[in-house]
């Protein structure tokens, strides 16, 4: 029997399956009669068996070239029955395993619980697929750690019946070296972001996918990490949305530049109601190695508290400063070195200056230099000692005049009781002094005034004696009545004097009485300048009434007013001796008097300071008439109780024009 190949008629090549067996003569066995020859056309057959032995070269082929490992292992034992070089070498046991029971080859496999894997693809034929996975393996007589990726398949019989596994592997240990190494540092990251200090929480994808967050996020937001983890971030957060955090979000996504905020009021649902907070955050672009942007990592902290207090504060602060404005004094906050950093506004009406011209503004600058060596002791000893520093000193205002302050300045300090500023209180004590000068001149002046006339009535009172003890001598009448009108006229200065410091008294206290009656204001007017030109030849008074009516008053008061005015003509215009007193109507039924010099006249800047109690004119010229400052001051009292006025028209150099006005009857 044999095979053979031959053309058919039409030239087609056959495969014939050829049998030829011998006819032997009957009887004989040896004797061949005849041969007989069967044929049977086997092509398809033979076309098919190429077909397979070509498919089975193509599939040991393509074992034995892949780049991958690939091992065929037959039957419940698992023989190893294929293997290409690529999985040879990942066993490191040569061409000897071929033929070997897979785990008795490979028995460090079975000790990492492989058998088992295998058996359940055996059994069940469900593949198995697992990615760098780590094996120990033996190579090169040594145990080394290695990963792979590798899929068992279930090996199945043209029936489809089990019949082995089939494994391909490839290994991937740099890459899964890396790839650990990667996910340790993520795991590092993310660790790093659960314990941090402050809000964190990662963001993935254009939907903000909440990758990692931590608790101090959950805290803030008021969630859960159920309701917050591997959710679109504004799900979770619906109102942040509704505030502009998604355009922020995508704006950070988009171009890669960090979001910064500092201090942002957001509305936060917590508790079941929108509550505002305060918080600062950065939104920073997560890349990945290409530098393509896949997330945004966002830090927050709640400052809240912080900035709630801190408006306290400025609200306070705010109030301190409205009420420092408000008050009458002069407030200022100074470094521990002295230095102001506030100043009210006061102040800088005082010094005509803004804030920023005198940020960090020395005293020195405005304070008189007589009293700044004073100053700066006190200041030391202030500073050593911790105590208040008080001291009247003077300061310069816009007009570049020194005025005369009470300067406090108290220490602020801390806990531990350092100073840590200074808080001074500075008030205006200019007319406190000015008024303790006048009292001082006054006092002299009444002391020179008083001490006048005491010594002048006794110095005629000692020669009248002296006239009247010589007993050899009739005393001269001529002589008497001389020192007697003397003494008379002294008596009546030293008398006004008394009254006029009784009047200032009663003044002060609201005591000083009045007798108002029915009475013809041109005849009191008249009677006291009649009585002035007996007693004054130097001056010529006249006397003008334009106007003619009767009042209701205290004449002896008003006439103390007219009086005043009229000495005060004469006393301050000694080189010129006409003087106007005129009666005129005023507006209102109301009756004018006034009384006009030509003497030196008054600046308009002393115009109305001249009605205060010890006030007089200051200047080279006045220093020269004498007076107590308090005739003005008791003539306006006395004009003002009888419901009226008193006015001035002066100018320096050109004289004066003294007006009271009162309601006539």
């Amino acid at each position: 029997q044999f095979q053979s190949m031959s053309n058919t008629a039409k030239g087609t090549p056959k495969w014939w399956d050829v049998i030829v067996a011998p006819i032997l003569i009957d009887g004989e066995t040896e004797k061949v009669q005849r041969i007989i020859s069967v044929s049977r056309d086997i092509t398809d057959f033979k076309d098919a068996m190429l077909k397979v032995e070509e498919s089975e070269k193509r599939y040991d082929n393509l074992i034995n070239f892949s780049s991958s490992a690939i091992g065929i292992l037959l039957g419940e034992d698992l023989v190893v029955t294929t293997a290409n070089n690529a999985i040879i070498e990942i066993w490191g046991k040569g061409k000897e395993i071929m033929g070997k029971k897979y785990f008795e080859a490979l028995p460090e496999l079975a000790e990492q619980g492989y058998r088992e894997v295998f058996a359940e693809v055996y059994k069940t034929g469900k593949p198995f697929n697992a990615l760098e996975t780590p094996v120990n393996i033996l190579q090169n007589g040594k145990m080394e750690l290695k990963y792979y990726n590798f899929l068992l398949q279930a090996q199945r019989n043209i029936y489809a019946d089990i019949e082995g596994v089939g494994i391909i592997a490839t290994e991937v240990t740099s890459q899964a070296i890396v790839n650990l190494k990667i996910k340790a540092s993520e795991e590092k990251f993310r660790l790093l972001v659960l314990q941090a200090p402050v809000a964190i929480c990662v963001l993935r994808g254009e939907n903000y996918i909440i990758e990692v967050i931590n608790q101090s996020m959950i805290e803030i937001w008021d969630r859960t990490m159920e309701q917050a983890l591997n959710k679109p971030a504004f799900d979770v957060l619906p109102e942040l949305k509704e505030q502009g955090f998604k355009e922020l979000l995508d704006n950070v996504y988009k171009t890669g530049e960090r979001f910064v905020a500092q201090e942002l009021p957001i509305q936060l649902r917590r508790k079941g109601k929108l509550e505002s907070a305060f918080v600062k955050f950065v939104y920073e672009p997560l890349r990945e190695g290409d530098g393509t942007i896949s997330g945004v990592m966002a830090l927050a902290h709640e400052i809240t508290e912080q900035v709630l207090s801190r408006k306290k504060i400025e609200e306070s602060e705010s109030h301190f400063r409205q009420l420092a404005d408000l008050m009458p004094s002069k407030i200022s906050n100074a470094g521990i070195d002295g230095k102001g950093f506030y100043f009210n506004k006061n102040w800088l009406d005082f010094l005509g200056l803004d804030f920023e011209e005198v940020k960090d503004f020395g005293y020195h600058k405005i304070m008189h230099p007589d009293e700044l060596e004073e100053f700066q002791k006190r200041f030391l000893h202030a500073t050593e000692t911790g105590d208040d520093l008080e001291m009247e000193m003077r300061f310069k205002n816009k007009e570049g005049e020194f005025k005369w302050h009470l300067n406090i300045a108290s220490p602020v300090k801390d806990e531990n009781g350092n100073i840590k500023m200074w808080v001074g209180s500075t008030t205006e004590i200019q007319k406190i002094k000015e008024e303790e000068q006048r009292k001082g001149d006054f006092i002299k002046m009444v002391s020179h005034e008083l001490k006048t006339p005491v010594t002048s009535i006794k110095g005629y009172v000692q020669l009248l004696l002296m006239m009247l003890e010589d007993v050899h001598e009739k005393p001269d009448p001529l002589q008497l009545k001389t020192s007697l009108v003397r003494i008379d006229r002294q008596v009546a200065k030293l008398t006004r004097l008394i009254i006029e410091m009784l009047d200032l008294t009663r003044i002060e206290e609201s005591k000083l009485a009045m007798q108002k009656k029915l009475f013809n204001l041109n005849d009191m007017v008249t009677e006291t300048v009649v009585d002035f030109s007996h007693g004054n030849l130097k001056h010529t008074i006249n006397v003008y009434h334009d106007y003619v009516c009767n009042i209701t008053g205290d004449k002896d008061r008003i006439e103390q007013v007219l009086i005043n005015f009229i000495a005060n003509a004469i006393k301050y215009s000694p080189n010129n001796g006409n003087i106007e007193v005129r009666v005129k109507a005023s507006k209102n039924n109301q009756v004018a008097v006034s009384v006009k010099d030509n003497g030196i006249g008054i600046d308009a800047k002393d115009h109305q300071k001249i009605f205060e109690r010890f006030y007089r004119v200051s200047g080279k010229s006045e220093q020269y008439y004498p007076g107590f400052g308090i005739g003005l001051f008791i003539a306006n009292a006395i004009i003002e109780s009888q419901d009226g006025f008193i006015t001035i028209d002066s100018e320096k150099g050109k004289g004066s024009v003294f007006t009271f006005t009162l309601p006539c009857t």
